[in-house]
């Protein structure tokens, strides 16, 4: 049995230096946070920002989970084999300590600049395979929402950000058929699907899915369309959480702007707190309440009407951090600093082969030699500041 019981753990908040781990810890502090954990992505210049999270959780132990991202450079070295080689390093970096896997690659943006094979190509059985037997977790970025598509529906501030999908970009109908013969061929895979997976418009389809896989769960994390969609018909969906309730995971997105490698020297207070209250809020308030606009990426310029869901205190228990809990685990994996350093150096290796392969690319070691200069450090293991 846990020693302590977390009011609220964010499953999914985004970290890559250069952000300073005290400030990820201040900004779980102003929202009032227990526990978090750390979902990492791919970084073209960097490759992988794994050790940068691995080393906060290594300065608070008690804190953080974190979520490895898959070795991108095999899509370009072992395309046909990309499983194989996925197994391998899912198991390095689980010894390293991390708690499970963080897959953006279902984001249609990656899959037009990153040579992916299709997910129920033979080339990921092994890696499929090897997560159901293992009952590794997996968070996972499927599809965008359906308004992408849209030209005409698409919100300006996606549309800047270069996510208005053509014909030259993978259809969200064609991946989610490719998603679920992957369940079909491996039912016991323990998948949480971020954003509702993209699916808040379309309840009863997404109950049939989950009815069909119960290993499988879903996440809260914004997109503000997908708080619209559920509060269109407030029955629905606060029977479809009450049928749910056991599958539905808090999680955020604070820090995203670090998505696909674009990255700041700090995480957004402003947009940390919107965040945490919508979600919250949603999720408590029996009645209507008023979103005010922030004119960035969360909400927008306009302000709008949410209907709250007014969930009982049983319900929000499981959503804010038991099933987080039940489905990766009561305690965070430790962090091997040895075999931290021995990533970093992984990692540069791979950075200047990458550079050979793509002339664009611009070698950036400094992370990771920043990375092994703290757990060099003599007293590195007794490193554990004040929370």
């Amino acid at each position: 049995m846990r020693e302590k019981e977390y009011r609220h753990l964010d499953c999914h908040i985004h970290y890559a230096l250069p952000v300073d781990p005290h400030e990820l810890v201040d900004i779980m502090k102003r929202t009032d946070t227990d526990i978090a954990n750390l979902v990492i992505v791919p970084h073209r210049q960097r490759i992988s920002s794994v050790p940068d999270a691995l080393m906060v959780k290594h300065l608070f132990p008690d804190r953080f989970y974190v979520f490895s991202s898959l070795d991108v450079t095999q899509y370009f070295m072992h395309h046909d084999s990309v499983g194989q080689h996925f197994v391998t390093h899912v198991k390095k970096m689980l010894a390293c300590g991390c708690d499970g896997v963080k897959m953006i690659e279902g984001k249609p943006d990656m899959r037009r600049t990153v040579p992916i094979p299709d997910f129920d190509h033979p080339s990921w059985d092994s890696f499929w395979s090897y997560a159901e037997a293992s009952g590794l977790p997996i968070l996972w970025h499927v599809n965008d929402p359906e308004e992408f598509w849209d030209p005409d529906r698409i919100p300006a501030w996606a549309k800047s950000r270069g996510w208005l999908y053509g014909k030259e970009t993978i259809n969200n109908e064609v991946q989610y058929a490719q998603v679920l013969r992957v369940l079909e061929h491996h039912p016991g895979l323990k998948i949480i699907f971020a954003h509702f997976f993209f699916m808040s418009a379309q309840l009863p389809r997404l109950a049939t899915i989950l009815d069909r896989f119960p290993q499988v769960c879903i996440d809260l994390t914004p997109g503000i369309e997908m708080y619209i969609n559920l509060s269109k018909n407030r029955d629905e969906t606060v029977a479809f959480f009450t049928r749910y309730q056991d599958r539905i995971l808090y999680g955020t997105d604070i820090g995203a702007r670090s998505v696909l490698g674009v990255q700041g020297d700090h995480v957004n207070l402003e947009e940390s707190l919107n965040r945490s209250s919508l979600i919250r809020n949603f999720l408590t308030e029996a009645s209507d309440f008023v979103i005010k606009a922030d004119g960035n990426f969360l909400i927008g310029t306009e302000d709008f009407v949410l209907r709250g869901l007014g969930l009982p205190e049983s319900i929000l228990t499981k959503i804010y951090a038991e099933n987080f809990l039940r489905v990766v685990g009561d305690t965070p994996r430790a962090v091997s600093p040895r075999r931290v350093i021995r990533a970093c150096r992984h990692i540069k290796l791979m950075i200047r082969i990458m550079s050979f392969i793509d002339k664009k690319l611009v070698p950036d070691y400094s992370y990771a030699n920043q990375v092994i200069a703290y757990f060099h450090k003599p007293d590195a293991k007794q490193q554990k500041i004040e929370k």
